[in-house]
């Protein structure tokens, strides 16, 4: 009966502990591999290389399909070492907290415009649906939609923790993903 107890205790703390919203040294942690990461890539003369890897658009996933499709590239073992010295020596484990990052991110862009986004939608869809539009541009236009509404799902799933942490970093991670105001 006391093992039984320990397991479920133990389940109940990894749960607790996963819900808990990211910390500032978790960010900092993480946004200083990210920018070894990108130096390295410049050293190396392969960030388009990488860039051409990461066209992902599961919004929710950006960090964790980057190392998903560089697994097959030359360079993983070298980018894995760079994670390595940066403190991480599970990539999963820094991908997934740039996930909740740029999710945390992105939420945090959208706050309070999330009905204009929503009606700016609708709007694109209205005038897909008219017929006026040549088959080229509502192509485009249909790509660009389902971008856009990826993104706003996935911004709307951001914990209020990990906004609230990533707002509190948010002059280190414009510096980082190279915003404007």
């Amino acid at each position: 009966m006391r093992h039984i107890l320990s397991i479920i205790l133990l389940c109940c703390t990894a749960t607790l502990a996963q819900a808990e919203g990211l910390t500032d040294a978790e960010i900092q942690k993480w946004t200083k591999a990210y920018q070894a990461i990108v130096s390295w890539a410049e050293k190396e003369h392969i960030e388009d290389e990488l860039d051409a890897n990461t066209q992902s658009t599961e919004y929710s996933r950006v960090f964790s399909q980057m190392m998903e499709q560089t697994r097959t590239n030359k360079h993983y073992n070298a980018l894995v070492e760079v994670l390595d010295d940066n403190g991480y020596s599970d990539p999963n484990k820094w991908s997934a907290t740039g996930d909740r990052i740029m999710t945390a991110y992105m939420a945090n862009e959208m706050a309070g415009n999330e009905a204009e986004v929503e009606q700016q939608l609708k709007q694109v869809q209205s005038m897909m649906a008219s017929g006026m539009m040549p088959a080229e541009q509502k192509a485009m236009m249909e790509q660009m939609l389902q971008e856009s509404s990826k993104a706003l799902k996935a911004a709307k799933q951001a914990p209020e923790g990990d906004k609230q942490a990533v707002k509190r970093n948010q002059p280190l991670l414009e510096s980082v993903f190279g915003a404007q105001d």
